[in-house]
């Protein structure tokens, strides 16, 4: 914290030298648009691609053959027996004074277990396997969980910052990880932990502010957790382990074109969601965003039996894209929780990547079980479809709980004082811009920041209307983002 403290000094001296009012306006427009972790940028901020980049690297390599043994199920179990062992004690001790002293073990524990998974060793056998896959479990829940308290102390955006350009990051580094050989990938992934340990420390000294305290949503009860979301992602990830288990069959892809084509998609899937909420100002909307990857996510299930195994393989891989978008924007939702809650963060995270990693293991399971007993891939196609179907409607936008994700990123609500310039500046600049009265109407509700279902239900109408009338809005206004509207309303 003292390099952020120095940093503050020095901006706070150089401006009062400057006394530039231009450039101190265009330097709080800037500020307003970029995150902190963009505008102060240090490496450290993307650190949580280690563990990303480790888990992936690890439990999917192709090469892995230890008699049978799936590396990803004793691994994903073993994770969450110890992540719900640091939730029970977190919830009786306070675990920032012992969490740091389990840095460095465990990072060596999971380094050595990474050279027996990944390098072909003489003794390497079935047992051996079993042992590591476990000892690796324990030391990547750990990588995961160390991160939580600086992710529950960032403001949504700067959480979107890091966590998407971690992804934009790690992707970039699956790919040449992916095709080397044996040796130098062992250690490169026997590397990660550490680099992990090095990172979340640089970046808890270096937290980023918060612009204005959270309101603390969630309480001391742990149901006040939004259940309902990790029911959705639960049904998500035991879908997904089912396939992973499934023998099915596929024409082989090159590893250099299957890995480059996958993890190049992620990467631009990663910068543009960037893009979106930085550069157009746009907002993240947790529902649709989930709806969409879990509907894109079992329609290729639903046609993977049907379509051949010349195209199964490209299916399997659009599916891994959308997999990997669906575990970071949980990972920015844990840590939207976490920062309005005053339950511990290990607790929060705990529990969201029990309700991610649990299932997987399971459906990797019930997968193989199908497999062999000759299940047909169509049923379980249509049983993946339904229960996809299931976890859509788990995530509905109007659960109390799930209007609050994300809803920073929005302007906060301006006092009721302020409603009747607000109504006075709508009503002028929609004569001045050619607006309709129940355009205005919409336009006066939006400034006040109320939602699109309390707009509908407020003036009789369907929510699919109001959006109808935001976009003409947005058009006849050429802004792009609600703040741009109060700002012409400001300036008249």
């Amino acid at each position: 914290m003292g390099g952020i403290s120095k940093a503050r000094s020095a901006s706070r001296a150089r401006c009062g030298r400057e006394g530039d009012a231009v450039a101190a306006e265009t330097e709080t427009t800037d500020s307003e648009r970029l995150p902190h972790v963009f505008r102060h940028f240090d490496l450290a901020y993307l650190g949580i691609f280690a563990p990303h980049v480790w888990i992936y690297c690890v439990a999917h390599r192709v090469d892995l053959d230890f008699g049978g043994v799936l590396v990803g199920i004793p691994l994903y179990l073993a994770l969450s027996a110890f992540m719900l062992v640091i939730m029970l004690l977190a919830w009786k001790l306070d675990l920032k004074r012992i969490a740091s002293r389990l840095d460095w073990p465990l990072a060596v524990l999971q380094a050595v277990a990474t050279v027996l998974l990944v390098l072909p060793l003489p003794f390497t056998g079935f047992a051996s396997a079993i042992v590591a896959a476990v000892a690796a479990g324990i030391g990547v829940a750990w990588l995961y969980l160390q991160w939580a308290p600086f992710y529950a102390r960032l403001d949504v955006r700067d959480a979107i910052a890091c966590i998407f350009a971690a992804m934009a990051v790690g992707s970039a580094c699956k790919i040449p990880i992916d095709v080397l050989p044996p040796l130098p990938a062992a250690v490169v992934l026997a590397a990660l932990p550490f680099v992990s340990v090095v990172f979340v420390r640089r970046a808890c000294r270096l937290q980023p502010p918060v612009k204005r305290e959270p309101r603390l949503f969630y309480g001391e009860n742990p149901t006040s957790i939004p259940w309902k979301i990790l029911f959705g992602v639960a049904a998500y990830s035991l879908i997904i382990g089912a396939i992973q288990g499934m023998p099915i069959e596929v024409a082989p892809l090159p590893v250099w074109l299957a890995t480059t084509v996958h993890h190049a998609s992620e990467v631009v899937v990663a910068l543009a969601v960037l893009w979106w909420v930085f550069a157009r100002g746009g907002l993240l909307r947790f529902s649709a965003l989930w709806q969409a990857a879990l509907l894109f996510t079992a329609t290729g299930l639903f046609f993977l039996p049907v379509i051949g195994p010349e195209w199964a393989a490209w299916a399997l891989l659009s599916v891994s894209i959308a997999q990997t978008l669906v575990v970071m924007l949980f990972w920015v939702m844990l840590a939207d929780v976490a920062h309005h809650s005053s339950t511990s963060p290990f607790v929060i995270f705990g529990s969201g990547w029990i309700a991610y990693t649990l299932p997987f293991a399971l459906g990797e399971l019930g997968g193989m079980a199908a497999g062999s007993n000759d299940a047909g891939t169509t049923v379980l196609a249509v049983l993946a479809y339904v229960l996809t179907i299931a976890a859509v409607f788990a995530l509905n936008e109007s659960t109390f709980s799930q209007r609050r994700i994300f809803a920073d990123l929005d302007l906060p609500t301006p006092e009721q004082s302020a409603f009747a310039s607000i109504d006075a500046g709508c009503v002028a600049l929609g004569q001045e811009r050619g607006l309709t009265p129940r355009e205005v109407e919409v336009l006066q509700l939006l400034c006040k920041g109320r939602s699109k279902s309390y707009i509908a239900e407020s003036l009789f109408i369907s929510e699919n209307t109001v959006r109808s009338h935001s976009k003409h809005i947005y058009a006849k206004l050429d802004v792009h983002s609600k703040q741009e509207i109060l700002d012409l309303i400001g300036a008249r």
